[in-house]
């Protein structure tokens, strides 16, 4: 498969994965139905691992090493904590912090939308 087959794969997986999460959040911090929905549940996994998984292609298919790429170590970096800030969310019961970890899995969604546009990076 080309590079460039796998990136537009890659950034389908993108777009899915936020609305996913996104339906998710919302679903929770109104109480919806939703919210408990095993298909969404599974089909949030299912596309977080087949984007994580296409990631790792494009890294390799592009010979890239994340210690001699600052911006894609920050992204990874990023990936992880919005990883994180996703489960935290989606099991913490009180509103006003889940809706504070949605401002914050929001700006790490930002940021890493800003590497991967510019491959700039902005820490280190």
């Amino acid at each position: 498969m080309s590079y460039l087959a796998v990136k537009h794969m890659h950034l389908t997986f993108v777009v899915l994965s936020i609305v996913l999460f996104y339906l998710r959040a919302i679903s929770r911090l109104n109480n919806w139905q939703l919210a408990k929905n095993k298909i969404l549940f599974i089909s949030s996994h299912v596309g977080d691992t087949l984007l994580l998984l296409s990631a790792f292609s494009l890294i390799y298919m592009a010979g890239l090493n994340p210690m001699e790429q600052p911006w894609l170590l920050e992204k990874i970096a990023l990936v992880i904590v919005y990883i994180g800030l996703g489960f935290i969310l989606l099991k913490q019961k009180e509103k006003p912090k889940q809706f504070f970890i949605l401002i914050i899995s929001t700006i790490s969604l930002l940021l890493i939308g800003y590497l991967a546009g510019t491959k700039n990076s902005f820490l280190l």
